[in-house]
């Protein structure tokens, strides 16, 4: 059973709080899994480090006692481990150090050489391949102190050691971890047709033989075949082409992809980890195991610097004729404090991001970011809400204002179109009813809504449709049209009988703290923000003006927009693509670091290297200080390092101190630069107010 307190609820989401935290690492995926099976629940997320549960969930279905109750019925002792956690448990290092404390005084010998016939194997491997490293350098000065019978200062410094490896595994290992959190995709319900209805049933119940119904804006959870229906599928996740592709009867879809618009019936062939989808996120997990350039320099730095410990040691056995002073200079090395606080602070660095709205797939983006120069931004969803607004009616042709808004919500308010919700919205805001006065609503996929209106044809749609396909003569609008098109509004036709009744004029408006984050950047060190779009030329041009970016170029294909950041890099610019994660995933991964909104409408936002948690602009400022703050912390840390070991080792060079001071001295400012890596970097108060709940 799982304990779980009511931290925060709000109709149709929960937040639930384990503490102390029940759930291992490894088991967080597979419990959010399993609640999001569960009828009734829309999404569920689990965040292990602080034992927060959210849930999303159907209010017309279940409640808050419903929503607790399938939390206490799950049991998490029951759940897979990973490779990575059988491989290093946290429980035997903490066994390590226990039975170090407690060991009889007459067996700490014993224990002391048994315990150093794992570092003797490394020292040996790395002699017999000729390598002047770290390992050979841990095994000697482990080897001095056992010949000198000192059991403690050797049983001492493989414990630091130990540490150090045991905390730079754990780093990687929650790094790795929390991509696979990010990028795992959960069902919750699907909607089969058996029998001729349409049931909802909890995605874990679904059947190869069932066959699955699909509606607009739904990710297809799936890989399988359409067996009726057509509809506009965005596959920008799987093939990163952001032109949405018509489905029909006989066509393939696949799992993680979304319908912008229309309604499919689906005969499933894969599900779950089967699917593309998903196997094209377990390589992209596995490639995380790569380390960051500045962890890379460092831990090089750390093996160049070994023949110099040899060399000192070298020297001070001979000069002083002194073993005790060469084991201290072979224990003053500078491996332990560089190899131990650069996990660390990358570790610290993610965690941070994470708890403030940003989400850094590993050191190597974080790295990246930090030093780049110039960031592109995609306008709709990015510099904007991509929640368009209706500003305007413009009546024509003897019809009012209220009449034309009323016919258009009757009719728009079928379908959750972002255009169809502003006109909805707009009607409701100024006090309009509009009952169902129409027919059945037909819709045309990428075009616009045909019905019989109070026995009149009634059509509502783009330009092309109204004046190509309906025939309609919309010249009495021609002067409004070039002039809104200057202001960059987009406009939606409605018309009545083949005569044109109204002009809806959407805007979409930048965000409010655009401005803000784009004056941000630019004191934060980015020297250059453009702004590449697929929008009209006007509306890039006014966007891009209100916000004062340095350029811009609209109607651009999403090939086009990739090869401008190509010829960015070429110019020895490091980018950053900033976009939806949608229509910009080919320029994304184009980029020397893509970043991905929250609010894209598929997963394919996981793709990119780093991803903003929160429906805001905000956090992309965070990302430039946690990214800033940690390099140059690491750096820091690292040029300590070889001040004080230096230090250290010629203090034992000129001075007459016992090897065992040096080697408490070495230790100390060990642990004093990994408690530096792990403090905030963020003062207080940042975090953003969806996680302070």
């Amino acid at each position: 059973m799982l304990r779980a307190a009511l931290v925060h609820s709000l109709p149709g989401r929960v937040r639930f709080r384990v503490s102390p935290p029940e759930l291992r690492l490894y088991q967080h995926s597979e419990v959010a899994r399993l609640i999001a099976d569960t009828g009734g629940v829309l999404s569920a997320s689990v965040n292990p480090v602080s034992g927060s549960i959210l849930v999303y969930y159907d209010s017309s279905v279940l409640n808050i006692c419903r929503v607790a109750a399938v939390l206490r019925h799950i049991n998490p002792g029951l759940q897979k481990k990973t490779e990575t956690e059988k491989r290093q448990p946290p429980y035997v290092f903490a066994a390590f150090q226990l039975i170090r404390f407690l060991c009889p005084l007459r067996l700490k010998p014993f224990l002391a050489v048994f315990t150093a016939l794992s570092f003797f194997t490394k020292g040996l491997r790395s002699l017999a391949a000729m390598r002047i490293d770290v390992p050979l350098l841990d095994a000697c000065a482990i080897a001095l102190n056992l010949v000198q019978r000192d059991y403690r200062s050797a049983s001492t410094l493989m414990a630091l050691l130990k540490t150090g490896e045991y905390l730079e595994e754990w780093a990687k290992y929650r790094s790795r971890e929390n991509l696979a959190e990010k990028i795992s995709v959960h069902f919750g319900n699907v909607w089969v047709r058996r029998g001729g209805e349409d049931m909802e049933i909890p995605y874990s119940r679904l059947q190869i033989e069932d066959h699955v119904v699909i509606r607009t804006g739904a990710m297809i959870p799936v890989d399988g075949m359409v067996v009726s229906g057509g509809a506009m599928v965005n596959e920008a996740s799987m093939t990163g082409e952001a032109l949405a592709v018509l489905k029909e009867k006989g066509g393939s879809v696949h799992a993680g992809t979304v319908i912008e618009e229309g309604e499919i019936v689906v005969e499933p062939r894969k599900k779950g980890e089967d699917t593309r989808y998903q196997k094209i996120l377990t390589l992209i997990s596995q490639s995380e195991a790569s380390k960051a350039d500045t962890e890379l320099n460092a831990n090089k730095l750390a093996d160049r610097l070994v023949p110099f410990s040899f060399f000192v040691a070298g020297s001070m056995a001979l000069c002083y004729r002194s073993l005790e002073k060469a084991r201290a200079a072979l224990s003053v090395d500078y491996s332990c404090p560089i190899k131990l606080s650069t996990p660390l602070a990358f570790l610290s660095g993610i965690r941070e991001g994470l708890n403030n709205g940003v989400f850094f797939k590993g050191g190597a983006s974080m790295e990246t970011f930090a030093r780049a120069d110039t960031i592109v931004f995609d306008k709709t969803g990015t510099l904007t809400n991509a929640a368009p607004a209706l500003v305007k009616i413009i009546p024509y042709n003897g019809f009012k204002e209220k009449p034309a808004l009323k016919i258009a919500a009757c009719l728009e308010e079928h379908f959750p179109h972002p255009v169809a919700k502003s006109i909805v919205r707009y009607a409701k805001e100024r006090g309009i009813e509009h009952r169902e006065e129409h027919t059945t609503v037909k819709y045309i996929a990428a075009h616009g809504i045909v019905t019989e209106y109070q026995g009149k044809r009634t059509v509502i749609g783009s330009r092309h449709f109204v004046r190509e396909d309906e025939h309609v003569d919309i010249s009495i609008a021609g002067q409004d049209e070039v002039n809104l098109g200057d202001q960059g509004k987009s406009l939606l036709y409605l018309a009545q009988d083949g005569v044109l009744a109204a002009v809806f004029v959407i805007e979409d408006p930048p965000r409010e703290e655009a401005a803000e984050v784009i004056a941000m950047l630019r004191r934060l060190g980015i020297k250059r923000l453009y702004l590449l779009s697929g929008d009209n030329k006007r509306s890039v041009e006014r966007t891009a003006k209100k916000l004062g970016l340095d350029s811009w170029r609209g109607e651009l294909l999403p090939d086009e927009k990739t090869e401008i950041i190509r010829a960015l890099r070429k110019r020895g610019l490091t980018v950053a693509m900033v976009g939806d994660g949608i229509n910009d995933s080919p320029a994304i991964s184009a980029a020397n670091v893509g970043i991905a909104m929250k609010e894209g409408a598929d997963l394919s936002r996981e793709l990119a290297d780093i991803t903003l948690k929160s429906p805001s602009l905000y956090p992309l400022v965070i990302a430039r200080l946690i990214a800033e703050g940690t390099i140059k912390r690491i750096r820091w840390n690292t040029g300590l390092a070889v001040g004080i070991n230096s230090a250290l080792m010629l203090s034992g060079i000129l001075g007459n101190s016992a090897g065992s001071a040096s080697m408490v001295l070495h230790n100390l400012s060990t642990l004093l630069l990994s408690l530096n890596s792990m403090r905030p970097l963020l003062p207080e108060g940042t975090l953003l107010p969806e996680e302070r709940e």
